[in-house]
């Protein structure tokens, strides 16, 4: 069985940086959350169309953990979905144009040619070692229609190992069916929306739907050292994947701080996700924006951090005259 690229759609390539062209991280404050962290020491594995060979994200690249099992071809993103996927998740700020997690390290994993194609068998390989390696993210920007019970049993495995995979609801605009490994139950399903805050069209709904980020006139790198707008769930996914870096990085210097890390496990991170959404659509969760649109600033921001920071002390303390 084939596995593929959703119908991403290119709609500009351009060698330079229109004005106002990254509103998407600004749409939800993303920026003012770096004060806080920009996802330095986690890790985010991008499984998709290969290595990236752009200037803005020579830093981000681990290139020794990066992995081709699409063997026809060699290691380069030859189709420019993955170079797109990880500039959205971590490029630096050249030329202006940053990612979501701007010192977060990403691992790439080739699975797909240049025509975006790809077998289940090569999807297998990439979660099997993502396993040996640990990434602290897993971003899928890809599907299939049908399950398949070895990838999903892999998926069990990973979620057990509390690695999250952020996974594309698909671009089919069905109404009541998202695409695998989305469809999974243990991964977190992401639909696209627009920026004048409406559902893009194309974006698959269902029950699996956990949250909507922005899909639609999406720009960050591309091949030959050029940036690109793209319209898909395949650009909402990463995004979140990046959000989610933010997460785990933040929690975990916290942890230093203050000795507390309530987001450890998948279920914690979720809670957290969900805590800090914005509901949209249907009030509760729904099958077209899942929970809602992650509210960045609330989830990441300062205030929030303070507060924890100062029980830790507390708990410190009254430890400390336990003994």
């Amino acid at each position: 069985m084939q596995t593929f690229l959703f119908k991403t759609e290119v709609t500009s390539i351009t060698p330079t940086v229109p004005s106002g062209k990254q509103w998407a991280i600004h749409s939800l404050n993303v920026p003012e959350t770096w004060k806080t962290t920009k996802g330095k020491g986690v890790t985010v594995m991008v499984i998709d169309t290969g290595l990236p060979d752009h200037k803005n994200l020579i830093e981000a690249i681990d290139s020794s953990k990066c992995k081709n099992f699409f063997l026809s071809e060699d290691n380069n993103d030859l189709n420019g979905h993955s170079t797109h996927c990880c500039g959205i998740i971590g490029a630096r700020g050249i030329d202006g144009v940053f990612g979501v997690a701007p010192e977060c390290k990403i691992i790439t994993v080739k699975v797909l040619g240049k025509s975006g194609s790809g077998t289940l068998l090569q999807i297998e390989r990439a979660l099997k070692y993502a396993k040996t390696i640990k990434p602290d993210v897993i971003s899928m920007s890809l599907g299939f229609h049908t399950n398949d019970e070895d990838i999903h049993i892999l998926i069990k495995e990973l979620y057990d190992m509390n690695i999250p995979i952020i996974a594309a609801s698909g671009n089919d605009g069905f109404q009541d069916k998202v695409c695998y490994p989305a469809g999974h139950k243990e991964t977190i399903c992401v639909g696209a929306y627009d920026k004048n805050g409406n559902l893009a069209r194309f974006s698959n709904s269902g029950k699996k739907v956990d949250f909507a980020a922005p899909g639609v006139d999406i720009f960050n790198t591309w091949l030959n050292q050029n940036y690109a707008s793209l319209n898909g769930t395949s650009m909402a996914t990463p995004f979140v994947a990046g959000i989610v870096a933010l997460l785990i990085a933040k929690h975990r210097k916290q942890e230093k701080e203050t000795g507390l890390n309530d987001c450890k496990t998948i279920a914690q991170i979720k809670e957290h996700l969900v805590k800090y959404t914005d509901d949209k659509g249907i009030v509760g969760k729904d099958n077209s924006w899942g929970y809602g649109v992650i509210d960045v600033e609330k989830l990441i921001g300062s205030k929030e951090n303070s507060n924890i920071t100062i029980w830790g002390i507390i708990k410190k303390i009254l430890q400390l005259f336990r003994k």
